[in-house]
């Protein structure tokens, strides 16, 4: 199921355009599904926005790490953290 069916508040973001999530980081699409709705979500997107190890990473185009950070933004709306240190 892609993110934009699976999150009604992201397909709404998202409008008529495809996830680049689903489309080219269709593993990484997944894991957002596995963490949705725990508070285990918020380290593992902290990880996908901020990197961690020494500048190894090329990381995520701009449009794709927006689409991570506005799945932040409607998470943290839906399911405040437990915790606030995120």
């Amino acid at each position: 199921m892609a993110l934009k069916t699976f999150i009604r508040e992201f397909g709404a973001f998202l409008g008529e355009k495809e996830s680049l999530l689903d489309k080219n980081y269709q593993h990484v699409a997944e894991k957002i599904k596995l963490h949705w709705g725990y508070d285990e979500f918020y380290p593992f997107i902290e990880k996908l926005l901020v990197d961690c190890r020494d500048h190894k990473r090329a990381g995520f185009p701009i449009e794709v790490a927006l689409e991570i950070a506005e799945l932040h933004n409607i998470h943290e709306k839906l399911y405040p953290p437990k915790n606030k240190q995120f």
